[in-house]
């Protein structure tokens, strides 16, 4: 069975540019794929062609194309996400890792020391997750 297929068509230079640029600069994956996809359908590579090249199902092919056409290459970001709010706040994010780390070997006497301090419980993978937030980002900015 023949399947339907979608092609950009009248790609502006301005536009091309754009892409090649996300294509080849980009830090997230993410939009590197989705650029490449829409650059290789303004060449009239078909959806399932370009689904093998980027590794993704064609319908998520063909939503990038379909965001392309609404948005522009703004459509290739990913749109915001939102979850579950922090359990602690920045300011208690911070004093959750300075306990961890002055006390690194037991942790659940941190856990109970931040229960203390805080009134709020975390899990010790949650405390995991954030010293190796606090302490990766600290370093880039020594």
């Amino acid at each position: 069975m023949n399947m339907p297929n979608k092609f950009i068509t009248n790609l502006s230079d301005k536009d091309h540019t754009k892409l090649l640029e996300c294509y080849q600069t980009s830090e997230k994956f993410r939009v590197r794929n989705r650029a490449h996809a829409i650059l290789l359908s303004s060449e009239s590579y078909p959806i399932d062609e370009i689904a093998a090249i980027c590794g993704v199902h064609r319908t998520a092919v063909s939503r990038w194309l379909d965001r392309f056409n609404e948005f522009g290459v703004d459509g290739l970001a990913d749109l915001p996400k939102e979850g579950r709010p922090p359990i602690l706040t920045e300011q208690e994010q911070a004093q959750a890792v300075e306990i961890a780390l002055t006390n690194p070997k037991f942790p659940h006497r941190q856990i109970g020391e931040i229960k203390r301090d805080t009134g709020k419980q975390i899990s010790q993978y949650t405390l995991k997750r954030l010293i190796k937030k606090k302490t990766t980002s600290g370093n880039g900015s020594n």
